[in-house]
């Protein structure tokens, strides 16, 4: 009896087990997460350094990994700009970037070339919004990227301000349609494909001076995006920004710190965080990718390391600055633009400007960094009315940090900020001979994407005689040579009227 009730016992516990083990075990496989972790970075401009840093925190990074750029990645710097982007795209494919979105610099050396560099790209260059004349996309609208235990979807948006925040000529034959339109369009696509998170690669910018349409915070409304990985203001967010159910989230600008998001999918709950990790010499780099960098710069060592004046201070480019007002730097630029040319005014957007030069030798390579966009000089004929539109609209968003923000050599003037739109101007003096008339003609020299209508300066009307010079970066070259120690200072050419 006894071996009868333990041989029934037996029985009963391995029924029991045969019932229960398979709930068990699937109960187990849906607690077990999945995580994906994002790297990314945005609005570098040509800066290289990071990218040794990114390279070995990918490969110390367990489970799925995605390397993400925001756009404006490829033109800025010395070594982007003489290779014509081609250094940069070497160098991601190197580190293995997964995907990338068009940022409105990128279409600085022309549509072409940008569609050459994105045939040289290992990983997509991603923007559903740009349409072709007839009407296809210019570039892979979205990628997807299956992985372990998850499906990622990546769609890419470009920001319509590429139309005035790169030379309007490089788009003439392209439309960007609405961005709000297109994600959701992306979002319904990449759900159909089955994609568990799906993510917003976008070069929008999150500012008070951008169509309220066109900004991420607005865009991260839109039902079914996780993640915003975004770019364009150059704003730092420590944290990321949560806006409804959507992440946003930007390292700042020029390689100064890298973002990581992490996503956990657990119990189909999805969690996000995100967080920056500034690039220091506390971090550890990939020495490959480091030895690709070197050789890269190397190639350009020749002419970027060219003397061509020296400064016995500094010479402040700081981005807030010159968008909101006059330096000893951007006088020096303007004066060289006079200088070359022999022009009566000289006026210039403060996004044309994007480095600082330190005290000491001045090299061709502090030139181009400040100067990146080798921009042509035109001088032109226009009337002091006209030139009064002008400089109305170069401070019309002050004190917003903006590139349209105006500065000038040859004249002096006063506005106030507080006034109505198109009355903001005071008053106009003449540098040299004070007496400034509305009705007189002027030669102005100004450069080849303000005159073509960039950073919104559509309101140079009825140029007259047009002449052509050499690049802005020259002209400055040519200026600093004939000046052995340059010295300049602030000398309230743009002034905030005082009451």
């Amino acid at each position: 009896m006894k071996k009868h009730l333990i041989k029934s016992a037996a029985f009963l516990l391995l029924l029991i087990l045969a019932v229960f083990i398979p709930f068990i075990n699937v109960t187990a496989a849906t607690d077990d997460a999945v995580t994906l972790t994002i790297i990314h970075i945005n609005d570098r401009h040509g800066r290289m350094d990071a990218d040794s840093y990114i390279s070995q925190l990918a490969k110390e990074t367990a489970g799925n990994v995605l390397i993400l750029d925001a756009g404006d990645a490829l033109h800025g710097q010395t070594t982007a700009i003489l290779s014509k982007g081609a250094a940069m795209v070497e160098l991601m494919n190197a580190v293995g970037y997964s995907a990338m979105v068009t940022g409105n610099h990128e279409f600085n050396y022309g549509m072409e070339r940008l569609i050459e560099l994105s045939e040289m790209m290992d990983f997509p260059l991603l923007a559903a919004n740009i349409k072709t004349s007839d009407g296809k996309t210019l570039f892979q609208p979205y990628a997807i990227f299956p992985m372990e235990g998850i499906k990622v979807g990546v769609f890419g948006l470009a920001t319509p301000e590429t139309v005035r925040a790169s030379d309007p000529r490089n788009t003439t034959e392209l439309t960007f349609e609405d961005p709000s339109a297109a994600a959701k369009e992306m979002v319904e696509a990449l759900k159909s494909e089955g994609c568990d998170i799906i993510i917003a690669l976008m070069h929008m910018g999150i500012e008070e001076a951008s169509d309220s349409a066109n900004r991420s915070d607005t865009l991260a409304l839109i039902p079914g995006i996780d993640v915003i990985i975004d770019g364009h203001s150059h704003t730092k967010l420590d944290n990321g920004l949560l806006v409804g159910n959507t992440l946003i989230a930007q390292t700042g600008e020029h390689g100064q710190n890298i973002g990581v998001i992490e996503i956990t999918i657990s119990d189909g709950i999805v969690s996000k965080t995100a967080r920056l990790i500034e690039v220091n010499n506390a971090l550890i780099a990939d020495e490959q990718i480091l030895a690709k960098i070197i050789e890269l710069n190397a190639a350009n060592e020749t002419l970027t390391g060219l003397i061509v004046g020296y400064t016995p201070e500094f010479l402040n480019g700081e981005r807030n600055q010159v968008r909101t007002g006059e330096t000893n730097l951007t006088n020096l630029i303007t004066d060289s633009m006079r200088h070359t040319t022999g022009a009566d005014i000289a006026f210039l957007n403060s996004g044309g400007i994007r480095a600082s030069i330190p005290e000491g030798d001045i090299t061709m390579g502090h030139v181009l960094n400040t100067l990146p966009f080798s921009n042509i000089l035109i001088t032109m004929e226009i009337t002091g009315a006209d030139l009064l539109k002008i400089l109305e609209h170069g401070i019309s968003l002050y004190p917003e940090p903006v590139g349209q923000h105006i500065q000038v050599s040859g004249i002096h003037f006063e506005f106030d900020p507080d006034a109505e739109q198109g009355g903001k101007v005071t008053s106009i003096t003449m540098a040299d001979s004070g007496a400034f008339d509305i009705s007189k003609t002027y030669t102005v020299v100004t450069i080849e994407f303000i005159a073509a209508g960039g950073d919104g300066y559509e309101t140079i009307i009825n140029r007259q005689n047009l002449i052509y010079y050499g690049s802005d970066a020259e002209a400055f070259a040519d200026y600093l040579k004939t000046n052995p120690v340059i010295k300049s200072e602030a000398e309230n050419r743009v002034r905030v009227f005082s009451y």
